[in-house]
């Protein structure tokens, strides 16, 4: 049932396929970095070569570094982890819960406050699951209601474009002119 020996067998060839891929990755740098050496010392000098390498290699780390610390950043993420924590609370959960559905309605949004306030005393690591549901059925009740109006402004301009004014009697389409005159083509002989 469990072959053991192949199943040594297939880690052993994983482990060895992973150290010679880290192997060459690691080789194939060091010439890459022989060559960007040399190049730097003889476009720079002995000095200056190997200084402005590495400060090639240490820009990426100094850039992320200068935008982590911009103040913006931190009040951002710190801002939407309140948010965050506060969405995973109970009151977060229902405050969210009666603001997706107020919208639509509000006995339905009172309905669901007193399901998720029963959850939350029973069953509190369900309750953000069932907000996050219960919202999203407010979002699809609410897209509902888009996609009716839409389907009613299309009815009202079919209906309008079915009962559009017909032309007048007095005038004879362009078709019909044309057809009387080229009926008869012998008819000018």
């Amino acid at each position: 049932m469990f072959n053991f020996s192949n199943q040594l067998e297939n880690l052993k060839s994983s482990l060895i396929g992973l150290v010679l891929l880290l192997a060459s990755a690691i080789i194939g740098l060091i010439w890459v970095s022989i060559g960007l050496y040399s190049l730097a010392v003889k476009l720079l000098g002995d000095l200056w070569g190997p200084l402005a390498l590495g400060g090639v290699f240490l820009l990426p780390i100094v850039i992320y570094l200068v935008i982590k610390s911009l103040p913006h950043n931190k009040a951002k993420r710190r801002q939407s982890l309140i948010d965050e924590a506060f969405s995973r609370s109970t009151v977060g959960s229902i405050s969210n819960l009666i603001d997706n559905l107020s919208g639509v309605s509000p006995v339905l949004a009172t309905v669901a406050a007193i399901v998720a306030g029963f959850m939350a005393s029973r069953f509190p690591q369900y309750l953000p699951m069932f907000s996050q549901i219960v919202s999203s059925l407010g979002e699809e009740f609410k897209l509902h209601k888009v996609r009716r109006a839409e389907s009613k402004v299309r009815k009202a301009k079919a209906e309008y474009e079915r009962a559009a004014t017909p032309t007048p009697p007095d005038v004879e389409p362009v078709v019909k002119r044309r057809r009387k005159k080229n009926d008869d083509p012998y008819a000018e002989m």
